[in-house]
């Protein structure tokens, strides 16, 4: 699957810088391209140049008549107002991509308490429906840290107003929970650079499987990109787990049970999703398998269906295995179509108690 990326804000710049990374890795190791094109959008220039992986040129700064490309200072109106207005712009570049015409789906990427992310994917979103009609639209919408949450009110507001008008305009939206990434132990710095990461990785195997050449590395079950299409609408989560196996067993080595490291890898993933959820809730489940050839036996292939189908017994669930040579088992998870998500309302709770409080016009007008 074949993504075209457009990161907003400040935090969805340094998840673009991680997609091309991504990228990398897929064109080195497994010689397949998952990626037409990253861009980045911000309205605060000095954001865009933190980034090391995107080219100069795909990044965009859009409301300069208004900001001065100094941001929006967590305006989500503002921001959503400019890019109605320069929204061209965006469409402008990407169809300037050299290999536009390959994409299968468009990816935003942002956080959703920044004032330019929050105002500006929803748009963007509608707008690229629009304008290309064939092509699905997903988000990986970041939600903020229990501390940002508690600095500010409007960090709750733009992520309420960020989540329901982008599940209105996108044909999915990946919801990131970023405490749930968090570590103890590491630098401010350093546990926002490993919480990037840990949200990209997930996505590297599920677009590398369908765009695969080598026939030795083609799965008995292909999870290919119409099935990921299928298999993708609204409120989605997604979850990743690995095992290490070792590359040389030797004669003394217990045996164990060959479906132990793709069972501990499902777990993790499971364990690992992004976001805390009723799994039943899901309508939707895809989950792909990752191994040496002769780690993915026909009794792995069973216990995962089975676990798959325990968590979401309601959801129709496609699957995939793509062995690959390495010393490792790892599972991608997605569960999606959900009603909603116990995070998500409680941000529409607390806008909706937040409009409640404030002073009617009349009010206003008595006090004037």
């Amino acid at each position: 699957m074949k993504l075209m990326v457009i990161g907003l804000g400040q935090c969805g710049g340094r998840l673009a810088d991680d997609f091309i990374t991504l990228q990398k890795r897929a064109h080195d190791f497994r010689k397949v391209e998952i990626l037409t094109g990253v861009y980045v959008v911000d309205t605060d220039a000095s954001s865009l140049r933190g980034l090391s992986q995107v080219p100069q040129k795909n990044r965009l700064v859009i409301g300069e008549n208004k900001t001065r490309g100094r941001g929006v200072g967590r305006q989500s109106e503002v921001a959503a107002q400019i890019a109605r207005d320069e929204g061209f712009k965006v469409i402008d570049a990407i169809r300037q991509s050299k290999r536009f015409a390959e994409s299968d789906a468009f990816l935003l990427v942002g956080a959703t308490a920044g004032g330019t992310a929050a105002g500006c994917m929803p748009v963007i979103a509608e707008i690229l429906k629009e304008r290309f009609r064939d092509l699905p639209v997903y988000g990986i919408e970041v939600l903020p840290f229990e501390h940002e949450e508690s600095l500010e009110k409007i960090n709750v507001t733009n992520t309420a107003y960020c989540l329901v008008n982008s599940k209105a305009n996108m044909d999915a939206v990946f919801v990131i929970d970023n405490q749930r990434y968090a570590k103890k132990g590491l630098s401010w710095s350093s546990n926002i650079s490993e919480i990037n990461r840990a949200i990209v990785e997930p996505f590297y195997g599920l677009l590398c499987a369908g765009e695969e050449k080598k026939r030795q590395h083609i799965g008995v079950s292909m999870l290919s990109t119409s099935d990921v299409q299928s298999m993708l609408s609204g409120w989605t989560t997604i979850g990743y787990g690995k095992t290490l196996i070792p590359m040389i067993t030797l004669p003394w080595d217990k045996q164990g049970d060959e479906t132990t490291s793709g069972r501990k890898a499902m777990e993790e993933a499971i364990s690992e999703l992004s976001v805390q959820c009723d799994t039943k809730q899901a309508t939707k489940a895809m989950y792909l398998v990752s191994a040496p050839e002769k780690e993915i036996g026909t009794d792995l292939v069973k216990y995962l269906g089975e676990f798959m189908k325990s968590i979401a017994p309601e959801a129709p669930i496609r699957y995939g295995d793509y062995p690959v040579e390495k010393g490792l088992v790892d599972v991608t998870a997605v569960l999606s179509g959900f009603p909603t998500f116990e995070k998500i309302q409680g941000y529409f709770t607390s806008m909706d108690k937040q409009l409640a409080e404030m002073p009617k016009a009349s009010e206003v007008q008595k006090v004037a």
